[in-house]
């Protein structure tokens, strides 16, 4: 969970009796950004951010960008945090991709020169950055409730993965990866590196590409 699905009763309750026992790393995870709605648990995030720093990519391909505030937010900070590279994210609805621009450009200045941000639900948008990379280095799956829309974007990305590769999906045991576990599953391509379930997520999984 993160503060932003609390209720107002559970928002006092965390402020006086469990945030002043957070650290402040904790705390960061958990909140995000005020004024810029995030998804993800805090648990998510932090296995998302440490990910990114982990491997390192010159680019990181998400789809699923919202209001920016949680997966797009924490993997913009990770390329911050390692001074270079950028997260390419995909939004297929305007008023969202619209409200996460100009909240960036506003008030993350900052983080701005790391996040490259698509409007579309097309993953083909993805192809020029492939092509300057050469390779799917890091992905995010996080689009809609679709089992066969998400199979379409693995099978999109499968071609530009390399050893290494790292495949990062939401919402792992609904039926938005069903099809895609199933692949992954059954192929010897790949191995799980990371799975989180309940209580600290609704379904996380990474994948390393051998």
């Amino acid at each position: 969970m993160n503060v932003q699905a609390l209720g107002s009763g559970q928002r006092l309750a965390y402020r006086w009796l469990v945030r002043p026992f957070l650290s402040k790393v904790e705390r960061e995870f958990f909140e995000g950004i005020p004024g810029i709605p995030g998804q993800l648990y805090r648990a998510e995030r932090r296995a998302l951010y440490e990910a990114i720093l982990a491997r390192a990519p010159a680019y990181a391909f998400e789809i699923g960008t919202f209001n920016g505030g949680g997966s797009t937010y924490f993997s913009a900070r990770a390329f911050a945090r390692l001074g270079r590279g950028r997260l390419i994210t995909l939004e297929i609805d305007p008023l969202l991709q619209a409200r996460a621009v100009e909240l960036y450009d506003s008030r993350l200045p900052a983080l701005r020169q790391h996040v490259e941000f698509l409007l579309g639900g097309d993953p083909a948008l993805f192809q020029p950055y492939l092509q300057t990379a050469g390779a799917a280095e890091f992905v995010f799956l996080d689009g809609a409730e679709h089992a066969e829309q998400s199979l379409a974007q693995f099978r999109f990305f499968e071609p530009w993965f390399r050893t290494g590769s790292i495949l990062v999906m939401h919402d792992w045991e609904t039926e938005k990866m069903r099809l895609v576990r199933q692949a992954l599953t059954q192929s010897p391509n790949w191995r799980a590196r990371q799975i989180l379930g309940e209580p600290d997520s609704i379904g996380f999984a990474l994948y390393e590409h051998l």
